[in-house]
């Protein structure tokens, strides 16, 4: 059975991630792991202690878990298989091994948190989770509500597609869910005619050949814009995007497109790597 986890901390994005986690399991065929990692907190003195007991705190955790699950199978219409597991670890460790250990076909986790302190904390975890998994993530924008996947975009750079295009997951993801793909590429420089663009588009169009996907370029000023613009137009259920790793300098003084889309764009963006 596919497996999807979804990480939650209890705010009003991870309790709406869980959610859209259990329709899409049932949608999905699979079953779903909610999982939470906390941290004991410490006391503000010379001498750093815990102020719980460990003992509570998992108690306490578990307990939390269990009226999610119960509050997540509510929401569903059919009956589905959900699990929980609560734990004192990091959340980008613990995430990372329990990933490892399941090996889930999917990682759905939230965005946004309900206060400016959360939403900051949430967004950096899932940011992180982003580069960091190996696992496809998809991530949810506050208050979205699954509906049946038909319509995939798929955010394409023409880069060393073949290198950097996981092609076999993408081709699985379409499948799995009976869904168009378009792939949509960005011509934000009046790169149109570049012949390196253009055998780029050659090499893409022919990988993706047999799932018979179309083809679009979207002329804007910002990626971003571009992007979004399309998504509305085409009225696209998720994105899919590649979070490319950049060398260092690139890190430190470019914007990532990627951390812009989860950001600003209303439907789910599912990131996989290449």
């Amino acid at each position: 059975m596919k497996i999807i986890i979804a990480p939650v901390d209890f705010s009003n994005s991870a309790t709406n991630a869980a959610e859209f986690a259990g329709n899409l399991a049932a949608f999905y065929g699979a079953e779903i792991w909610l999982y939470h990692a906390y941290q004991i907190p410490i006391a503000l003195s010379e001498f750093a202690y815990p102020v719980v007991d460990i003992a509570e705190m998992q108690k306490a955790a578990e307990h939390e878990m269990d009226m999610l699950k119960e509050n997540t199978q509510s929401k569903i219409k059919t009956t589905i298989s959900i699990h929980t597991k609560a734990e004192m670890n990091v959340l980008q460790l613990g995430l990372t091994n329990f990933c490892n250990e399941l090996k889930p076909d999917m990682v759905v986790m939230g965005l946004s948190g309900k206060n400016a302190l959360t939403r900051l904390i949430v967004g950096s975890n899932t940011i992180k989770a982003i580069h960091e998994l190996t696992y496809p993530i998809l991530v949810i924008p506050p208050r979205a509500e699954f509906i049946p996947v038909r319509k995939i975009g798929f955010a394409c750079d023409y880069q060393e597609v073949e290198k950097t295009t996981p092609v076999a997951l993408l081709k699985k993801i379409v499948t799995d869910f009976h869904a168009e793909l378009h792939v949509l590429n960005v011509d934000h420089k009046n790169g149109s005619s570049n012949p390196a663009k253009l055998h780029e588009g050659f090499l893409i169009d022919n990988l993706l050949r047999d799932i018979k996907a179309e083809f679009h370029s979207i002329d804007a000023g910002e990626i971003t814009d571009g992007i979004n613009w399309f998504v509305d137009r085409s009225k696209l259920d998720w994105l899919v995007v590649i979070p490319k790793k950049h060398k260092l300098m690139d890190k430190i003084f470019r914007r990532s497109h990627t951390k812009e889309l989860v950001y600003h764009t209303h439907i789910p963006v599912l990131c996989i790597h290449e």
